[in-house]
């Protein structure tokens, strides 16, 4: 009886443990599938070679045509001093922000 005791604690250890690999796995592909995203956009912010003296924002949706990756709720890009900043917000409160200069 024991032995049964102990069997199942462990199956159910190993069955949580696997379950919360799988989230922290799913989170983290999707996470880079936003950031590949983000940093596309940045590219092609800067694409055109913005004089530094000049400032502007404006939607990813602009910038690079299509749609947004399907966990990203909003995405905004800002061109400042010759710099590219990315913002996307995801589901969840997240947000990912790549800088390039």
């Amino acid at each position: 009886m024991r032995a049964r005791s102990v069997r199942t604690f462990v199956t159910v250890l190993v069955v949580f443990f696997t379950l919360v690999g799988l989230v922290v796995a799913t989170l983290a592909w999707q996470g880079r599938g936003v950031r590949d995203y983000a940093a596309r956009v940045a590219q092609a912010a800067l694409a055109g070679k913005p004089s530094p003296n000049v400032g502007f924002t404006r939607p990813c949706g602009e910038v690079v045509p299509g749609p947004l990756p399907a966990q990203a709720q909003s995405c905004e890009v800002r061109v400042e001093g010759g710099a590219a900043r990315v913002t996307v917000e995801v589901q969840g409160g997240r947000a990912y922000v790549i800088q390039r200069p």
